[in-house]
């Protein structure tokens, strides 16, 4: 079926016309009959127009009564009723203007009936023209004329009929089309409504699910948070008896005519392990407090460029006794052009060491192989030993904290778990990879991957791509691209290096642009505009300076400086000429006195600790005779002595009642007379572990903040900083404030 015949329907009984107004018709007409009767002075024509006005009235009353019972005969009678009267009256009156009414029963019969009636309407009419022909001579001629008239009216009609039903059924299957779209559209609607309505269930669960899940982390935040500040006072309040120990007995060991008489050998013997044992401990909780600092995001890395091969040949030499003492066979493999890599040197070097230190004690007989190779932008370390290797059960968990492998030679050397975990970690926050393979009976190798310079310089200017010798192509359809994640650009100007870590740490929030100085920052944000300018300043006057350099070249980018010095930098702010780690050995205490210009006469060392003050002392004179100790307990008491005595050398431990370590180094350094003195912090908290925290924030853009602004910033940071952080630190900041310029 034709795509034109799908709309084809009956609508033949809709379309047809009512027989009513033709019975009005038939009515009106016998009222005009009447009237024109009574102008007729002719007696027989006045007769002829009341038989036609009885003869209507008749035919109207006849079709209205039947119409209820027998409306299909109704229509045909009337049809047959209007040819009777224009062909009567044609015959009997024989007047011209009943040729003019002709075509009304032709039309009557298609409206009432359809197109057959038309048609014997037409050949009716015709033929009682033929008849009326005569008995009034009209003429072959006007017969013929009238006839042609007749049948064209007809056929004109009925092309007019076939339009006007074939547009009458088009709209009657649009309608109903609509109709029926509409109806579907209606059940689409409720079964969205359905859907909506089981969304709106669904989104309910999702809510109540989040808020349960946002509880369950909360309380997973705090109980790290936690965890992490009990690790941190744990080792500080371990590290304090473990320094009396390891101090006391490494001076029994070094110099037991200390106490006079000779110590048996026997004690000296089991003075040694418990020395060993000790630091052994000491080890273990340095590497409990890394790995609680990593899980709690609170280590951060120092990076500067560090020269690998340095640091591996420093490692080998601290392994080199061990290697020596089994007889292994040491290659190492390193190639010339070897360049620097941007890392933290400490934890690196931890890395280098604790993988040597590895294959060096659990290979007994062979060799081992430390190789370095540079693969475009990253270089790879890999330690390779003849050892007895490790089962693939073992190899995927090897690196797990506190996982301990099995058999004899494991068990021999056995260590506390975490220095494979550690340097997961510490390769990892380098941006880097760190595995193993290994054949049981065969050796393994273990290597790390670090990337030579883990954060690219800012990217070149779209001018690049533009060529002026190109046409314009106007395209013809959309390209087909995915969407990428939006990232917010941030331009990190960080003077300290402190802050460097965020670029690894935020890499899949925010793209930041690292910059080595407020020029490049600048040039950088001049390139391709970023949402944001962070300056990090070793100190409040350099801060002022950067942004007002800032606000000058930048007007249209937010600006947020942070003053961020490292407890390091500041001990070397605050004039400290060293920072000792507890426990301390008489090594260290020996480096410390040789590195000073002149040997020191008189020695002050202030500690709340009353225990590590007499160890201190006995230390400093096994190693310095003649040297003058002097004791304080805390830091205003070391005031007084340092006005009255002024020593040659400070020993100051940081956490102290009353004045602790950076207050005194405060108020040192404002006395001119005792400002000179050179100090060194002995203390049980690791500044490399510390959180980088600081009480200054300034934010400002262009030419200043609003007070519109200024509302809106107030309550954003109020919300952000009234939610829960780590535990503070023990350094120095100062008044908590943030500071709108």
């Amino acid at each position: 079926m034709n795509a034109s015949d799908t709309w084809k329907t009956p609508v033949d009984k809709d379309f047809l016309l009512t027989p009513h107004p033709i019975i009005g018709a038939l009515t009106l007409a016998g009222f005009i009959a009447v009237l024109v009767s009574d102008r007729q002075a002719d007696t027989g024509i006045r007769f002829a127009y009341l038989l036609f006005a009885a003869f209507s009235y008749f035919s109207a009353l006849t079709a209205l009564l039947l119409y209820q019972r027998y409306p299909e005969v109704v229509r045909w009678l009337l049809c047959f009723l209007l040819v009777a009267v224009v062909t009567g009256g044609l015959s009997v009156l024989q007047g011209m203007a009943f040729l003019s009414l002709l075509p009304i029963p032709i039309v009557v019969a298609i409206l009432l009936v359809g197109f057959p009636s038309a048609l014997v309407v037409t050949l009716t009419q015709s033929i009682c023209l033929i008849f009326a022909y005569q008995h009034w001579p009209m003429g072959i001629g006007n017969l013929l004329i009238v006839q042609v008239s007749l049948w064209l009216t007809f056929f004109l009609l009925v092309v007019l009929y076939s339009s006007a039903r074939r547009i009458a059924d088009w709209s009657l299957y649009s309608t109903q089309r609509q109709q029926r779209l509409l109806e579907d559209a209606r059940e689409r609607m409720l079964d969205q409504e359905q859907i909506l309505d089981e969304l709106m269930h669904a989104n309910r669960q999702l809510d109540l699910m989040n808020e349960r899940l946002a509880s369950a982390r909360l309380m997973a935040e705090e109980a790290q948070k936690a965890k992490s500040v009990f690790a941190a006072k744990v080792s500080h309040e371990f590290r304090t008896p473990l320094n009396m120990i390891i101090g006391l007995t490494d001076l029994l060991i070094e110099t037991p005519d200390v106490y006079g008489d000779a110590l048996p050998a026997a004690l000296l013997e089991d003075l040694q392990i418990v020395h060993r044992n000790c630091m052994h401990l000491t080890s273990m909780i340095n590497d409990v407090l890394a790995i609680s600092q990593m899980e709690a995001g609170r280590l951060s890395l120092h990076r500067e460029w560090v020269n690998l091969e340095a640091e591996i040949e420093s490692a080998i030499a601290v392994v080199a006794p061990l290697v020596e003492k089994k007889g292994l066979a040491l290659h190492v493999r390193i190639p010339a052009t070897l360049p620097d890599v941007y890392c933290d040197q400490t934890r690196i070097r931890q890395v280098i060491l604790n993988l040597i230190s590895n294959a060096a004690r659990y290979t007994e007989r062979g060799t081992i192989v430390v190789e370095v190779v540079i693969n475009g932008p990253t270089i790879t370390v890999s330690i390779t030993d003849t050892g007895p290797g490790i089962d693939s059960q073992d190899l995927e968990l090897i690196f797990e904290p506190f996982y301990q492998r099995t058999g004899n030679v494991w068990r021999e050397n056995a260590g506390n778990g975490l220095g494979l975990a550690i340097s997961r970690q510490f390769i990892e926050l380098h941006g880097g990879r760190i595995w193993a393979e290994s054949t049981p009976g065969s050796g393994s190798m273990f290597a790390f991957r670090l990337p030579v310079s883990p954060f690219p310089s800012p990217a070149a200017s779209t001018a690049r791509w533009i060529n002026e010798e190109w046409m314009w192509v106007e395209r013809t359809e959309r390209p087909d691209i995915p969407q990428l994640p939006y990232r917010r650009r941030i331009v990190l100007c960080d003077e300290t290096g402190e802050l460097s870590s965020l670029a690894v740490e935020s890499a899949q929030a925010v793209e930041i642009v690292n910059a080595e100085n407020l020029k490049a920052a600048i040039t950088a944000i001049d390139e391709c505009p970023a949402h944001a300018l962070i300056l990090n300043t070793a100190s409040m006057d350099r801060m002022w300076s950067a942004i007002d350099d800032a606000r000058r070249n930048l007007p249209d980018t937010p600006i947020f400086s942070y003053t961020l010095p490292h407890s390091i930098d500041l001990a070397r702010v605050y004039g400290v000429f060293k920072y000792l780690i507890k426990p301390i050995t008489r090594a260290d205490l020996r480096a410390v006195l040789a590195g000073l210009e002149r040997a020191p006469a008189r020695v002050l060392v202030v500690d709340d600790d009353r225990d590590f003050r007499s160890l201190l002392v006995r230390m400093l004179g096994a190693l310095a005779p003649t040297l003058e100790v002097m004791e304080a307990q805390n830091g205003e008491q070391a005031l007084h002595l340092l006005r009255d005595q002024a020593p040659d050398l400070i020993f100051l431990d940081i956490v102290m009642p009353n004045y602790d370590g950076w207050h005194f180094l405060d108020l040192k350094n404002c006395d001119s007379d005792i400002s000179d003195i050179p100090v060194v912090i002995v203390s049980a908290q690791d500044p490399l572990g510390q959180a980088l925290s600081r009480g200054t924030l300034v934010t400002t853009i262009g030419e200043g903040i609003s007070k519109e602004m200024l509302l809106r910033c107030v309550c954003d940071l109020a919300e952000l900083l009234t939610q829960p952080a780590p535990a503070p630190d023990q350094t120095p900041a100062t008044t908590p404030h943030a500071e709108p310029a």
